[in-house]
């Protein structure tokens, strides 16, 4: 889910491991009134990519991800990010 998307809160309480890309952000939304009926965070987007929390161990585990990141900022920046490290020579291909 993302901001703008809405779960019951019963769905939400369903979920085995609720995730979040960042939790300092979204404590700031608490403050101003939302998400105020959400479950336990299990860990951030951070802590799963580096293994330092497990994500789903199971196929009947439910996740729920809540994402508050802006993407559209992503899209603005990413292209610039990619044009001024073609310019200097930097950065490394990841093999998908």
């Amino acid at each position: 889910m993302d901001f703008d998307s809405y779960c019951h809160p019963n769905e939400l309480r369903e979920s085995d491991k609720f995730c979040i890309d960042d939790v300092p952000q979204l404590r700031h939304y608490q403050t101003m009134g939302y998400f105020q009926d959400i479950p336990p965070i299990h860990a951030d987007l951070g802590e799963l990519v580096a293994g330092h929390k497990p994500g789903r161990v199971t196929y009947d585990e439910h996740t729920i991800t809540c994402n508050l990141g802006l993407a559209m900022d992503d899209m603005v920046v990413a292209p610039l990010v990619y044009q001024r490290a073609l310019e200097i020579g930097i950065g490394t291909w990841l093999q998908l």
